[in-house]
């Protein structure tokens, strides 16, 4: 009687597994990998831990893969598992890990699939390392140009307020000059006016010649204030920044 309870649990346990197995592989060639993935996962093997890995790494879910793939013991299965796992990091963008996979793969056996992928991965990280190190680099020089951009900016502001107060200076220094001129003016015309109250006049010949010169010096310095005034009001940027030459 046991024997034969036992005969039939093992038989609905085999037709168990065999409807689960034609249903699971049935969904995979239909590309509906999650399910083909649940189906796989009833079956208590190693063998169906496998292809559950390889559903899910069919529909990409290379992080369920991967944990599956690590839970793969079984001997004949080591190179699959290595090589799958190489795979998967390296869509997942961990590349060090791909390449330890890689390498593990083909200590259990040569293959040119295995070599291709590792030499394309180790390519890839360097140039991702490059890029990397290019990209810092970009940034450095970015943030040195940033600094040295404001610096230069608060040289030409400091530059320009200095010029500005320069300026500023100038105008007064000018009007004090014109005020004093003006002063100065007034003062010798009320000092000849009374001059002229209290001393005899003088020879019309002499008096023109003396008004002459009077009215050249008077030229000569409106002329020469003219063109002081034209020399300070001229700038010059004497701090020039070089031109770069083509790399």
């Amino acid at each position: 009687m046991k024997k034969l309870i036992f005969l039939l649990f093992t038989v609905s346990l085999f037709a168990f597994d065999y409807f689960t197995i034609k249903k699971a592989d049935e969904f995979y060639k239909n590309k509906q990998y999650l399910l083909a993935a649940k189906e796989y996962l009833k079956l208590n093997s190693q063998k169906a831990i496998y292809n559950a890995a390889n559903a899910y790494y069919k529909a990409g879910r290379y992080k369920k893969a991967i944990s599956l793939y690590n839970k793969i013991n079984k001997k004949d299965l080591q190179f699959q598992k290595y090589y799958n796992l190489g795979n998967a990091y390296a869509l997942s963008r961990e590349y060090q890990k791909a390449i330890e996979s890689y390498k593990k793969a083909l200590k259990i056996k040569k293959d040119k699939d295995a070599e291709y992928n590792l030499k394309l991965i180790e390519k890839l990280l360097k140039k991702q390392h490059q890029k990397n190190t290019q990209k810092n680099k970009n940034n450095k020089q970015h943030k040195k140009n940033t600094k040295n951009g404001k610096n230069r900016q608060n040289k030409n502001n400091q530059k320009q307020n200095n010029k500005k107060q320069n300026k500023k200076n100038n105008q007064k220094q000018n009007s004090s000059k014109q005020n004093k001129n003006k002063n100065e003016k007034k003062q010798n015309n009320t000092t000849r006016e009374k001059a002229n109250k209290n001393t005899k006049p003088f020879n019309k010949k002499i008096e023109k010649k003396e008004f002459a010169k009077t009215r050249e010096a008077n030229t000569s310095d409106i002329r020469m204030k003219f063109y002081e005034k034209q020399i300070k009001s001229l700038k010059f940027n004497t701090l020039l920044i070089p031109l770069k030459g083509s790399e």
